[in-house]
């Protein structure tokens, strides 16, 4: 009976620590051409849709073609605007775009071994392959692939020694397999004029959490990562709501930086900072100073009229037209 007891709990531990072989995360998939249209920006749109899929995982959203091209064109857009026009992101502008732009963190891992790999996937982290296309083999690709190509890892499976993907580059990329040996020998960054299998082996890993990236600004908007996300405004826009005023400025004064109507109701006010005696008219989105105090009376304003607001709101305005009499 002693034995008995002693092999059932031997085999109880056992399957414990036993090690799991296969793990999968429901990242969402999107083909990067939704609408099977495959000119640009769509061709070169690979790093984009990768981007998109990390994002909308973390997020907890689902694609539909829609959304799936608003997303891809906005990220697009992104890396335009702050980074410039180009066919191809190498490893460093993609997390750069990451970090600043995305309620997410990046870096980079170079010589990645499949076990650090699967061991992000253990954690819930999609990783990013950046990859010589041609060493995937993938039959679905034109011309053996792209010289560049990227897709995101989403799970393993060592009983086949598979890594389970959302590979962009074709309709069929949903949970599509490539062996674990031919993810690490295309494992490569980018290099131009055909060259990237001659670039770095690195992979990019991802995770929800803010570690190096909280205190970046990249919109320039005076609102850190951790603050952006805090209040809810886009990361990307320094003037969230639109309303002519930087996320920033509208956080110092009190007011909402996503809703228009807090700093509208500064409109058509007097205003000054504590800093400075200078009185201004809140005008139309521009500060138009009162030369002196005959102006004032003029106009029948009062001294108790006017609103103190930080130095930064008013340093910010475009300076309008002199109110001289």
């Amino acid at each position: 009976m002693k034995i008995a007891y002693i092999l059932s709990t031997l085999f109880l531990s056992l399957s414990i620590i036993s090690p799991v072989f296969s793990k999968s995360l429901s990242v969402p998939f999107t083909v990067q051409a939704p609408d099977a249209d495959w000119g640009q920006p769509w061709q070169d749109a690979c790093e984009e849709t990768t981007i998109a899929m990390v994002d909308y995982f973390y997020a907890g959203k689902t694609f539909t073609r829609e959304n799936a091209k608003k997303s891809i064109l906005e990220i697009i857009k992104i890396k335009e605007d702050y980074i410039g026009k180009s066919l191809d992101e190498n490893a460093q502008t993609v997390a750069d775009i990451i970090n600043n732009f995305f309620p997410w963190e990046a870096k980079i891992v170079k010589n990645p071994s499949l076990e650090q790999i699967k061991t992000e996937i253990d954690n819930n982290r999609p990783v990013i392959a950046l990859v010589h296309g041609k060493y995937l083999y993938n039959p679905y690709f034109t011309n053996g692939g792209p010289d560049y190509h990227s897709l995101v890892i989403s799970g393993y499976d060592d009983t086949k020694k598979e890594f389970i993907t959302q590979e962009p580059g074709t309709r069929r990329g949903l949970d599509f397999r490539y062996s674990y040996d031919k993810i690490i020998n295309a494992l490569h960054d980018f290099l131009p004029n055909l060259k990237t299998k001659f670039g770095d082996k690195l992979a990019i890993f991802t995770s929800p959490t803010l570690d190096e990236s909280a205190n970046l600004d990249g919109d320039q908007d005076g609102l850190t990562k951790k603050d952006e996300i805090k209040y809810k405004t886009n990361l990307w826009m320094a003037d969230s709501d639109g309303d002519g005023h930087q996320d920033g400025s509208e956080v110092s004064m009190g007011y909402s930086p996503t809703s228009k109507s807090a700093v509208q109701t500064l409109h058509g006010t007097l205003i000054k900072s504590p800093e400075s005696p200078m009185v201004y008219l809140f005008y139309n989105g521009t500060k138009r100073h009162i030369l002196n105090e005959a102006a004032f009376i003029n106009h029948g304003w009062q001294w108790f009229n006017i609103f103190t607001v930080p130095n930064s709101f008013v340093e910010n305005l475009q300076l309008g037209e002199t109110i001289a009499r």
